[in-house]
């Protein structure tokens, strides 16, 4: 006769079994998900790739495309190097300027009214003089920084050109009058990366106004 088993070790038999299945039930379930999870990006990833290579167009942000440019880093440099140079240059004729219309003021009272009125005309004229190299100034630095950009933005074409060939886009459009544009249509990463390899920094000639600089 077969001794009962007590109920106690059932009970663990019991739980044991249980929790042997509910692992494999879970291991199978968390492949099954997992497969469904990697299916599902896959296919997401094929969609979005078939979206952009057959919708024919993108969009790119030159903002974005010359904040992440190395050249355009360097371009702003050299024009602020230019502009501390010139207002190091000005400084002194700026002072010689204000302590002359001081001296200017204290002898109004004491010179001949034609005579500081000469005087007047003088230093008028050496005001004149400065605000010219200033403006001068002011034009060199725009006409600097116009043309740094513009060899940035020549080889930004360039490489929307390389692009567009390649993925096959008809047109592409600027990001700051289109109203809405998806991610994946959106080019200005990748133009940024190709004119930082082969536009690392820009150096930029200066061309002098030498009107009113004598």
């Amino acid at each position: 006769m077969t001794k009962p088993r007590p109920l106690a070790l059932m009970l663990v038999h019991f739980f044991k079994t249980t929790f042997f299945i509910s692992l494999i039930l879970t291991n199978i379930l968390f492949i099954n998900t997992s497969f469904v999870f990697a299916d599902e990006k896959s296919k997401k990833s094929t969609k979005n790739n078939d979206t952009k290579s057959s919708f024919g167009a993108a969009v790119i942000d030159m903002q974005k495309v010359l904040s992440k440019s190395t050249a355009w880093t360097s371009l702003q440099k050299q024009v602020k190097e230019i502009e501390d140079s010139f207002k190091e240059k000005i400084k002194g004729e700026e002072e010689s300027l204000k302590k002359e219309q001081e001296n200017l003021r204290a002898q109004k009272s004491v010179l001949a009214k034609e005579q500081f009125k000469e005087k007047e005309e003088e230093f008028k004229a050496k005001v004149n003089k400065v605000q010219s190299k200033v403006q001068n100034a002011r034009r060199e630095l725009e006409s600097t920084m116009a043309r740094g950009m513009q060899i940035i933005q020549a080889e930004a074409v360039k490489h929307l050109k390389e692009i567009a060939a390649k993925e096959g886009y008809y047109a592409v459009f600027d990001a700051s009058t289109t109203i809405i544009a998806a991610d994946i249509i959106n080019i200005s990463d990748v133009v940024a990366e190709k004119i930082n390899k082969t536009l690392p920094k820009i150096n930029v000639e200066r061309k002098k106004d030498k009107k009113g600089e004598n």
